[in-house]
């Protein structure tokens, strides 16, 4: 890509190392809890984070979207007043979650716990206290401080787990960590301002931050019930061991399918923006449909390999059930990822409502899910269910970019057959050796990389450029 220069590629490294780095750490602090409570306290910890991740998409107002493309994002008067905004949309969150909580306790079966889900109401107060200015930062490329709150708040509550783990011994570490963590993310935001903390309220900014916001709000929704609405229902209706071990299954595989996507929608996204031409355009497309499916069928691969390794070293025996659930889960997070890449397509020309449609039909297979939980289905019932929702999901994001945006399927044919063996593969052969898997995944991944048209061209056209070659001497 032309205007892909050195800034760029290196500022796109340092945002993917970034958030690379930060979902590995509290990946890693996920894990560590896990090694030092029970499942059920471990359940326990999970549903009041489930309570907090549904106030805070409820209630999102995309403060960060405001701030970098509203025309006066820089002036400091318009951020004192999102200050404003902020701070009163923490305490009616704070509020929220506090009168809902002993609705919340006796939905998970901790009637006694009530206290719990009322004490972690104070994490939107705390966020409604944050500073602003790391999104003005953003809007002129300065990535730094983002980069320092993504990574130091989730760093300072992984090492404040060892002075936790003296004083208590059950979901009180995770509960505790969370806060730590969202305090120290409102910390840093002001240690990385690079302007005075100021508030007021001012209507006019107040009612336009709704009308901007309140679209982000609905989408907040959907999202919930797209990424915790499986565990909602587990932790409801199979009790808290069963929460435990399905939310660890999830946190296993989606980290890697969210770094993944963040990271593609930065790099694929302005190149398909910049696409002038049509025949440009398409080609783009499919280019980045073709990089997501690869990237989904490596990552399957990975955790199908590493996974039991790690469950078993890592996790304990405690958790070796999550082993039948990380292949089915990794499945339906490289249908999401293909999923992403449809979306970043559809983006690309200013189409915003793809997404939420497709995650719309996804949330129409929970009521199917917590029905069959309902007449004595087990976890992994569940996530063929979320399976199908993923699919349902891919296939109409499909039919949208080839319907409306005209970029042609059969390109993409060969290569999503492939992945689709390759998903098959994983949970058709669970119970096999290690060494058998491998071989079969190699063979797989090899045949995904010859459905390529650049691969194919590069292997099979004589003289075809590959790049490594150095330009003839010419002789004179």
């Amino acid at each position: 890509m032309r205007d892909m220069g050195w800034p760029v590629i290196r500022s796109f490294g340092f945002l993917l190392s970034g958030n690379a780095c930060a979902a590995a750490i509290l990946l890693l602090r996920t894990v560590v809890v896990s090694r030092l409570i029970s499942l059920e306290d471990f359940g326990i910890g999970t549903s009041l984070v489930l309570a907090l991740a549904m106030i805070e998409m409820l209630t999102a107002l995309g403060f960060q979207q405001q701030i970098v493309n509203a025309p006066k994002g820089d002036d400091a008067d318009f951020h004192s007043a999102l200050h404003g905004v902020a701070l009163i949309r923490g305490m009616i969150g704070a509020v929220a979650l506090f009168l809902l909580a002993p609705l919340l306790a006796r939905s998970f079966g901790v009637e006694q716990l009530t206290w719990a889900f009322q004490l972690i109401s104070v994490v939107p107060l705390l966020q409604g206290g944050m500073h602003l200015d790391v999104y003005r930062q953003t809007r002129h490329y300065k990535h730094r401080a983002a980069i320092w709150i993504a990574l130091l708040p989730p760093l300072g509550s992984l090492a404040a787990l060892l002075p936790l783990s003296r004083m208590f011994d059950d979901f009180r570490i995770m509960l505790f960590a969370v806060l730590v963590h969202m305090a120290l993310g409102t910390l840093m935001s002001h240690a990385v301002a690079k302007r005075p903390y100021r508030l007021r309220f001012d209507r006019t900014i107040m009612v336009q931050s709704m009308r901007f916001g309140w679209p982000l709000m609905a989408s907040g929704a959907v999202m919930f019930l797209v990424f915790n609405g499986e565990r909602a229902i587990v932790g409801r209706l199979l009790g808290l061991e069963a929460l435990a071990l399905f939310s660890m299954a999830v946190s296993l595989t989606l980290t890697p399918s969210l770094v993944l996507m963040r990271s593609t929608m930065s790099l694929f996204l302005p190149r398909l923006s910049a696409s002038a031409a049509r025949p440009e355009f398409r080609a783009r497309a499919i280019t980045t449909i073709q990089s997501h499916i690869v990237l989904a069928a490596v990552m399957v691969t990975a955790v199908c390999l590493l996974g039991g390794s790690i469950v078993h070293h890592v996790l304990g025996d405690k958790y070796r059930a999550v082993l039948p659930l990380l292949t089915l889960l990794t499945a339906v997070q490289a249908l999401r990822v293909v999923k992403g890449g449809c979306a970043i397509v559809a983006l690309g020309e200013g189409y915003r409502k793809t997404e939420l449609l497709t995650d719309l039909l996804r949330i129409t297979f929970l009521p199917l899910a917590a029905w069959s939980v309902m007449q004595g289905a087990s976890l992994p019932h569940v996530v063929h269910i979320a399976g199908l929702g993923e699919a349902a999901g891919l296939m109409i994001a499909l039919l949208w970019m080839h319907r409306v945006q005209r970029v042609p399927l059969r390109p993409l044919a060969p290569p999503l057959i492939c992945m689709v063996a390759v998903l098959a593969w994983a949970v058709f052969t669970q119970d096999q050796p290690t060494g058998v898997r491998a071989a079969g995944f190699g063979l797989l991944l090899a045949g995904l990389a010859m459905a390529l048209p650049d691969v194919r061209r590069i292997i099979f056209t004589k003289g075809a450029p590959d790049g490594m070659e150095s330009k003839a001497i010419q002789h004179r």
